[in-house]
This record gives C-alpha cells, sequence and structure tokens, in this order.
C-alpha cells in the first residue's frame, strides 16, 4: 500500500486515460497478488511492481490496437445495407472458387504465410516471429503472393467468362 500512489502515478503517465490507469492498476494489483511468492524480499520492491503495471498497460494497448482494427458494428451494418444483390451470388461463387484454386498453386511458403495471415489472423509481427524472420520478409512476401493471388484470379474468372 505504501507503494501505491507513486505506482499510480506511474500507470497514469502510461495510460491513454484515467479509466485504463484504474484498470491497469487492478491487474497490476491481481498479478502482484499472484506473484507474490516469486517476490525477493532483499530486491526492489517499486520497481517490480512498475515492471508489472508497464506489461499490463503495453498488454492493454495492443488489445486496444487490435480492438481499434475491428470494424464497428454500424459499419458492419451499413456493410450489409450495401451487400450486392443476389444475382452476383453465381459471380462470388466464380470468385472463390478460382481463389481456392489459385491458393493450391502458390508456392508452399507462400501459401503457408497466407494461411498464418488470413486464415490464422496472425500479425505480420507475430508471423515473423513464429518464422524467424523479419518483419519486412513477411511483408515483402505477403504483398507478392496476394499480387500472384490476385492476378491469378483475375486470370481464372476471365477464362471462366470466356467458355461457354
Amino acid at each position: 500500500m505504501k507503494h501505491q500512489q507513486h505506482l499510480r502515478a506511474f500507470v497514469v503517465a502510461l495510460a491513454p486515460d484515467f479509466s485504463a490507469a484504474d484498470e491497469v492498476m487492478q491487474e497490476t494489483f491481481l498479478e502482484v497478488s499472484r506473484k507474490a511468492s516469486e517476490f525477493q524480499l532483499d530486491s526492489n520492491f517499486s520497481a517490480w511492481a512498475r515492471s508489472i503495471a508497464k506489461f499490463k498497460v503495453l498488454g492493454l494497448r495492443r488489445d486496444k490496437q487490435r480492438a481499434a482494427s475491428r470494424l464497428a458494428d454500424d459499419v458492419v451494418e451499413a456493410l450489409a445495407a450495401a451487400a450486392p444483390p443476389e444475382e452476383d451470388d453465381a459471380r462470388h461463387l466464380a470468385v472463390i472458387d478460382a481463389l481456392r484454386k489459385c491458393l493450391e498453386r502458390l508456392a508452399p511458403a507462400a501459401r503457408e504465410l497466407v494461411h498464418l495471415r488470413y486464415f490464422g489472423e496472425h500479425l505480420p509481427e507475430e508471423i515473423a516471429r513464429i518464422r524467424s524472420q523479419s518483419v519486412n520478409a513477411i511483408n515483402v512476401t505477403l504483398s507478392r503472393a496476394r499480387l500472384a493471388l490476385r492476378q491469378c484470379v483475375e486470370n481464372g474468372l476471365k477464362n471462366s467468362e470466356a467458355s461457354p
């Protein structure tokens, strides 16, 4: 309790708002309680608690960024209302079929990255860590894979429209 004011000041300086700071403080105290047995009595408690708080703030920011990258409910509603009419379903199914075939033709390494990114919903930073590659290398490979898929799908659709 004697470190609470200093810890709160630290968290408020790092957190985006007071509500977030309150949340981080609660999470920090829960974590401190859970890890109390790991604390070394001869070490600096304030530094230990600040370290826990720092990771809680970073986690909160990461979670908020992920939430911000998702579509809001009203946007989803607007997109659903603007969806193309049912007569476009046949074209949509043709695109899906072409994409499936093009994914099968993609180089195995590129296919794996596409699956990690779009089916596994991993961010490029996570993929880079998983694959022990740089984020730039992952982004370049994904960009090339998307371009190859786009061209392959377009060609597949042209060929299917040209044949009777």
